[in-house]
């Protein structure tokens, strides 16, 4: 029942816990080990038994409930006379008796790779005379059903019936000084080349019991660099006088813990033994008089395996990701079905882009890799992989002169060290074109600029023609090949002439850019002019975006206006309408104006570029919902609407005219005029887009459904968890494998996890495979390069964020995770993560909008803009944490400032 050294590595291991085989296993690598014996978990067993304590714990599933019971027991338990004397024996035989000794804790499945158990278990040091050693190991037993422990098995899903323990017996090392150390960083997984050692003077029961600050240092495997941080030291542990256990006393010291000789030391050994052990390592050590030792070792269970670290097997590329202008698209979990087809779509848009552009088609096909790679998929998240994108936008002759890009593009570089910097390299090896070739480009560029009315007009004719033809279409009376070769008509006819979108984009880029630099160079800086050029761009009409808006509004105005139509909206719930709807029992003329609604926006939904969310064609309750809030609150006045986005821009322009004349009047208002139309032009393509993607879903759900029939998969969702590629091989006959109905519901299975998980994130760095970096959260959020950048108040009442539309207002709030936890708004401020433009028929029953993640140019912005509803966006995520629903707040949109109020 007691282990020592003599005993082979698997017996210990079996037998006496994780600690003593981690003890064991340094033995065996030549580490400096002090002594010791093991009590292993028969000796643990046997007294379990004698107590009955198993039985009595039998069937109760509350940890307080277990804690009590087990304390009580072991209280009462002590060892019997042949226990004693052989473990007095054993003490004596193995050098420990003249030592103080520590008794330390060592579990069956501690240290294991998955389960540290770290600081969970107890340990008592300067220990002598049997009696007190035989009370410390019950004591050590009882930390096995501590509170905090018995929880942690609760929560891991660890048996609390089949719990094993040895207990460690090891002579006590003096230490003047001691401490951790960490052969990999435990706090920033992307760094790959420091190790880290903290330290204190005395005992190291002071740091990882959290009462002491430590000294740390970062020892630089490859420069061989010590970075120090040395605080000034108040306390340290030390044996107490003629009693077991420590003392804290009192110093005063500003030295520093290490040489630079023993920081050597420590670091040869961490990578000795991380060598030997192929894991990450944690280890503990202790120092007395000039001899090191190491008296724990575990595995860092958060970090990836060594194999990351190795450049030979993982790489050391890095790789930088951004979702700030995709967010909004792709807001929350995306599901595989639609990414595959949008990072295919991007890739056909851009190459089609630049061949308009005249960008050489051996250019083009030089840099397929960043084409097809345009995109990432986050944990479910679509992500920009941003180089890529850089690199695309830079193969464009000319886009390295564009002063508003160029300085965007090094304000991302100048967050990264020197090292990561190398990752902008790509400027240098960019293509170069003649001055010919330039020439023609912009001339290109600009002739589009000049013809951009006829460009778009022939784009949004054309796509009408297809989009009206497939509009009549039902999908679900055609095979799953005939809809295939519908879906692929759709694409070339509509994707691959997507190329007055992107124009477009290029004169927002343009424009906007150009106008903000006006207003910053030319417009005093004052509290009405903060952020007047998105002032400028307010009530501009006849934007499509806002036309389901306005047509929801026009009709609540028909119906309130009718005492029948009236009644009926008051009296009955969505739900109820919804059924009469669908029986025909409404009125002819409210059947007709939905019939007609549904034909022109019956593709909007939440996240409508989202496949997987049901549009208004599958469910209705939207239109239902918000009738009936228009009519309730008799909010539904479009000359309102109109009147208040006139009087933001009317205020602007007067700043405008007082502060700017002549030729910079004449400049500015030319600059004014193209940003207008560009913007504008920009939301209406918007809306096609939502059309184009309303067809795409349209196509699959019917795909769905067929293949669900067919039993392919388990349910008609299922499929978005499949790829458009695996779907169409499937039909076609060519798939690499035919159980898909075990793929969709392992992802599926995977998605729910990054469903309930925080968002990555909004920028931020992985290195060598990306797989390996995206399967790990932590690995991503250690790689944030935004964090430090957050402007952060040191009032916890005060928050910051991005003013999008101007205005303060004082009200209550609400706090919607969803679009439904929105949908009977009535005046207040609405609080989210982010929206999409599924949310704007909301948007009228909201006094200001507070959103999470988005930016100035987002489709939420630019919407709040027109409604003149004050508006912030990326506030920090806290917030949300923060404020619950009805809790009052100051927002300031203007200076971008939220105040939670608190009133009695």
């Amino acid at each position: 029942m007691i282990l020592t050294l003599n005993d082979n590595l698997k017996t210990i291991e079996n037998q006496g816990g994780g600690k003593a085989k981690n003890l064991k296993k340094m033995h065996l690598d030549g580490a400096p080990v002090p002594e010791f014996i093991v009590i292993d978990n028969d000796f643990f067993q046997k007294a379990l038994k004698s107590i009955q304590l198993f039985d009595k714990i039998s069937g109760l599933h509350s940890a307080e409930e277990i804690h009590e019971i087990t304390n009580e027991l072991l209280n009462q338990y002590k060892f019997n006379e042949d226990d004693k004397n052989k473990l007095s024996q054993l003490i004596e035989e193995n050098n420990l008796s003249h030592s103080f000794l520590a008794i330390r804790s060592s579990g069956l499945d501690e240290d294991s790779k998955d389960h540290s158990f770290a600081g969970m278990f107890e340990s008592f040091l300067f220990q002598k005379g049997i009696d007190t050693i035989e009370q410390a190991i019950i004591n050590c037993w009882k930390s096995a059903f501590s509170l905090r422990c018995l929880k942690y098995r609760i929560e891991n899903g660890l048996s609390i019936t089949q719990l094993g323990m040895g207990v460690v017996i090891q002579k006590m090392v003096n230490s003047e000084v001691s401490g951790v150390m960490f052969s990999r960083n435990p706090i920033d997984t992307v760094d790959r080349k420091n190790i880290v050692i903290e330290a204190v003077f005395g005992q190291c029961e002071g740091l990882v019991s959290g009462a002491l600050e430590a000294d740390s240092y970062l020892y630089q495997r490859e420069t061989n660099e010590i970075k120090d941080k040395i605080i000034e030291k108040e306390f340290k542990f030390i044996q107490k006088e003629n009693a077991p256990g420590l003392d804290k006393v009192e110093i005063k010291s500003e030295e520093r813990t290490l040489t630079d000789s023993q920081i050597k030391e420590l670091k040869d050994l961490a990578i000795k033994l991380e060598d030997i052990n192929q894991i990450p390592l944690d280890i503990e050590w202790a120092i007395e008089g000039d001899k090191l030792y190491v008296v724990q070792m575990r595995p860092i269970t958060t970090l990836p395996g060594l194999a990351y670290y190795n450049k030979e097997i993982n790489g050391d590329y890095a790789t930088l990701w951004d979702n700030s202008n995709i967010v909004e698209s792709f807001a929350g979990v995306t599901t595989p079905l639609t990414f595959s087809l949008t990072k295919e779509a991007y890739a056909i848009v851009y190459r089609q882009t630049c061949l308009v552009l005249k960008v050489p088609e051996s250019v083009i096909k030089e840099y397929d890799y960043a084409f097809t790679n345009m995109l990432g998929f986050i944990r479910g998240r679509v992500y920009y992989n941003l180089i890529n994108w850089y690199k695309l936008l830079f193969i464009v002759p000319g886009s390295a002169s564009n002063q508003g890009f160029m300085e965007t593009m090094m304000g991302v570089k100048e967050e990264l060290n020197e090292e990561q910097q190398e990752l902008f390299n790509f400027v240098d090896e960019a293509p170069k074109y003649s001055a010919f070739r330039k020439m023609a480009v912009l001339g290109n560029l600009f002739w589009k600029f000049v013809t951009i009315k006829t460009v778009t007009k022939d784009f949004r004719d054309n796509f009408a023609k297809i989009y009206n033809e497939y509009l009549e279409i039902n999908f679900k009376e055609k095979d799953l090949r005939e809809i295939k070769k519908l879906y692929e008509r759709w694409n070339e006819k509509v994707t691959y002439s997507w190329k007055a979108p992107i124009i477009n984009d290029f004169l927002v880029m343009i424009f906007f850019g150009t106008l903000k630099k006006l207003c910053e160079k030319w417009i005093s800086t004052e509290e009405e002019t903060f952020n007047i050029q998105n002032d400028l761009l307010c009530g501009q009409g006849d934007v499509d975006s806002t036309l389901p808006t306005i047509t929801l509004m026009k009709l609540s105005k028909k119906y309130d206006e009718n005492s029948e139509y009236q009644y009926l909206f008051s009296k009955h719930s969505t739900e109820k309408l919804i059924q009469m709807y669908r029986q025909k029992e409404l009125p002819q003329v409210i059947i007709t104006d939905i019939d007609e609604y549904l034909k022109n926006y019956g593709f909007r939904c939440n996240n409508e570029q989202k496949l997987e969310e049901d549009d208004l064609y599958t469910n209705p309750s939207f239109i239902f919902d918000n009738l009936r809030n228009y009519i309730k609150m008799k909010n539904y006045s479009v000359d309102k609407m109109y009147e208040n986005e006139r009087k933001i821009r009317d205020k602007a322009q007067g700043v405008v005219n007082k502060q700017i004349s002549g030729l910079k009047k004449i400049v500015f208002n030319l600059v004014l005029k193209h940003a207008r139309a560009a913007v504008k032009n920009r939301e209406n393509l918007r809306f096609l887009r939502s059309k184009s993607f309303g067809i795409s879903r349209r196509i699959f759900r019917a795909m769905a459904y067929h293949l669900h029939q067919l039993g392919v998969v388990e349910t008609e969702n299922d499929t978005f968890y499949l790829t458009y590629r695996e779907i169409f091989d499937y039909i076609d006959g060519k798939s690499e494998f035919l159980n898909l109905k075990d793929v969709a519901r392992i992802r599926r299975e995977e998605f729910e996890i990054y469903q309930n998980e925080q968002d990555p994130p909004d920028r931020f760095l992985s290195y060598g495979t990306n797989g390996v970096s995206l399967s790990n959260l932590q690995i991503i959020q250690s790689g944030d390069l935004l964090k430090h950048k957050v402007r952060v108040s040191d009032d916890p009442d005060l928050f910051y964020g991005i003013s999008c539309s101007p205005g303060a207002i004082k009200g209550k709030v609400r706090v919607a995770h969803t679009i439904d936890d929105a949908k009977d708004m009535n005046g207040e401020i609405l609080v989210t993560k982010r929206t999409d433009p599924g949310w704007v028929p909301l948007f009228p029953f909201c006094s200001g909008l507070i959103i999470e993640r988005g930016s100035l140019l987002s489709h939420s912005a630019v919407i709040a803009r027109e409604l003149g509803i004050p508006t912030i966006v990326g506030v920090p995520a806290n917030l949300l944490e923060t404020l619950e629903t009805g809790m009052t707040v100051d927002l300031n949109a203007t200076q971008a400032e939220v105040r939670i109020i608190h009133e009695s």
